[in-house]
């Protein structure tokens, strides 16, 4: 008798996921303790860089806060408010739980 084939499951995909990662992304962490405008003056390089390379989508890990002073978060807050201001930034939201969820931003861009 033949050797039994194992049969290959398939795994799920989504064929509309590729359409919505990020094509860059910025980590805050490992920075040490950041000041508003060093926050700011790293938030905007990383933008004109976005520009310069005409992306739409990208993703800002911010961390949840966990060491931040009283756990509560301050990074996140703060740049999320910065970039709402910003008229090339069409849209800011909590990002995905498979990207970090709580602890990151996903930011549509508009250049």
């Amino acid at each position: 008798m033949g050797k039994k084939r194992k049969k290959q499951q398939k795994t799920k995909t989504n064929k509309y996921d590729n359409l919505s990662k990020p094509e860059a992304e910025f980590d805050f962490h490992n920075r040490g303790i950041l000041t508003q405008s060093h926050m700011r003056e790293l938030v905007d390089e990383f933008m004109d860089e976005c520009r310069d390379r005409g992306l739409s989508k990208v993703l800002i890990i911010t961390g949840k806060g966990l060491h931040s002073r009283k756990g509560m978060p301050v990074i996140k807050p703060f740049v999320k408010k910065y970039l709402q201001g910003k008229s090339f930034v069409a849209r800011v939201y909590e990002g995905r739980f498979d990207r970090g969820g709580s602890g990151t931003l996903e930011v549509i861009l508009n250049f």
